[in-house]
């Protein structure tokens, strides 16, 4: 690369707009490392939640220490205790109904935060949506959203749903029967 030189009065000089450039980058440079000790700290500061994550691995290992290898059975138990599903909430809302780092659950409207323990206690901590009783009758605006939906398969269409009202109440109203599993067998009909 060829140095730019400019002569003044005899005497050479480095250009200016070098120089400037130099230094922004430079203090671009300088910026960037603050901001990733600034994240450094910050992460220190965070509180240290235990995930079942981490309790799986430790019950894991522990399981293959004590057989000799681990049971597929005993694992699947695990993983059913810590992986909870909760029935009547559609896939797009999966991540919502899973408790924050606080261990509580925020409506969906975003207007409350209340502990996880309070979702599906049949009572409506939430009325302004309903969205912390899925499986129960408790709130008047309730959505309970049926397992089959058609568009798991076609990739179109909107979600189907019933008004938490109406479920286990006898009448089987989503097309596999979802929303009756207390005492009624109903016939999948979804393909008709």
């Amino acid at each position: 690369m060829k140095k730019t030189w400019i002569k003044r009065e005899n005497i050479y000089y480095v250009p200016f707009y070098k120089q400037k450039s130099k230094m922004f980058l430079l203090g671009i440079f300088c910026l960037g490392i603050l901001f990733f000790i600034y994240q450094l700290l910050f992460i220190y500061q965070l509180p240290n939640v235990s995930t079942p994550w981490k309790d799986l691995r430790k019950e894991d290992k522990q399981i293959q220490q004590d057989d000799g290898g681990g049971d597929i059975r005993e694992t699947t138990r695990i993983l059913e205790d810590t992986i909870k599903i909760i029935r009547g909430t559609r896939l797009f809302d999966y991540d919502s109904y899973k408790p924050n780092f606080e261990g509580k659950f925020r409506c969906l409207d975003g207007s409350k935060e209340i502990p996880f323990q309070y979702v599906n206690d049949d009572y409506c901590d939430c009325p302004g949506d309903g969205s912390d009783e899925p499986s129960t009758n408790a709130c008047k605006n309730g959505r309970f959203y049926c397992k089959y939906q058609k568009r798991h398969i076609t990739g179109r269409g909107r979600d189907i749903f019933i008004f938490s009202s109406r479920i286990n109440d006898g009448i089987c109203d989503c097309c596999d029967g979802s929303d009756e599993w207390e005492g009624m067998n109903c016939r999948n009909r979804c393909s008709t």
